[in-house]
């Protein structure tokens, strides 16, 4: 049972994708698929030396922390935030987290409209007893940072799909839950995802698509493979996907075992602490 450790392996088989979509948007170029679809093949490995953790990974392990610790949301995503901020650029050569983020980390009185809330609530989906509580608390997590509607409705629905995933629901019940929680039908076609998708890193324009490929999935490497396939912000839809599969899926012990060395001790130590608190009990 370790499914906290699934939006971190997303996030992590994400990473480099999420690189090449990011300046191929920058650039205007049309994306090909053709590097993506080879991840569709069981050949293709799902990590290497040019993949790493990201924002999605470090600001899971502060809700994760605050959790822990019975403290405030807003207090753990900023002391998380300005550590790795005072680190300088990551080995893409890129800042840590997004423009918003950071000032809002520094104190200046910004809101983002990004996916970054939905895709560091997986802790709330594992920690608590009943929908409501999650429901409550996955909003306060998304507030401080996320104001807008529609972000606050699509965090709830990772971290409601979450809770009903490690409760044994089937997923026509969670499809049923989310599409309830956000007002909108997650219908998508997958080929046609790969063909057009958009990099983009607004919450309403990747979490669902996200939230579709997990219920086209059938195992928890499935889930992940088809996450990359379609493109866009790769390392965040994986990390939410794979959030859900993780509680939905047994995550595979060989997957996990070389997702570990890519995650820094102080992280490493907070979602063992977690997995055995709350996880494991």
């Amino acid at each position: 049972m370790n499914e906290i450790y699934g939006a971190v392996i997303g996030d992590i088989a994400g990473s480099k994708y999420e690189v090449i979509e990011v300046e191929k948007f920058k650039k205007a170029f049309k994306v090909s698929k053709d590097q993506r679809m080879l991840i569709m093949s069981q050949t293709t490995p799902i990590f290497d030396k040019d993949c790493e953790i990201t924002d999605d990974t470090i600001l899971t392990c502060a809700i994760t922390n605050a959790i822990l610790k019975n403290e405030k949301y807003d207090k753990n995503l900023r002391e998380f935030g300005l550590n790795e901020i005072n680190l300088g650029v990551d080995k893409y050569g890129r800042s840590r987290f997004g423009g918003n983020f950071v000032k809002w980390c520094q104190g200046e009185n910004v809101n983002s409209f990004g996916n970054g809330c939905a895709m560091r609530v997986s802790a709330v989906g594992l920690a608590f007893d009943s929908l409501e509580k999650t429901l409550i608390e996955a909003e306060k997590t998304a507030v401080c940072s996320h104001n807008f509607t529609e972000c606050i409705k699509l965090t709830k629905a990772v971290a409601g799909a979450i809770y009903l995933a490690r409760n044994g629901k089937s997923k026509k019940e969670i499809k049923e839950f989310c599409e309830n929680e956000i007002n909108q039908k997650i219908q998508f076609n997958i080929d046609d995802l790969r063909d057009n998708y958009i990099f983009s890193a607004k919450a309403e324009l990747s979490v669902p698509q996200a939230l579709f490929c997990f219920f086209a999935s059938n195992s928890f490497e499935d889930c992940l493979r088809k996450s990359i396939s379609i493109g866009g912000d790769s390392d965040t839809i994986c990390a939410i996907s794979c959030s859900i599969a993780g509680a939905f899926y047994a995550i595979p012990k060989q997957i996990l075992t070389k997702a570990k060395k890519y995650i820094p001790k102080k992280y490493l130590d907070i979602l063992e602490t977690f997995n055995q608190k709350y996880v494991m009990k």
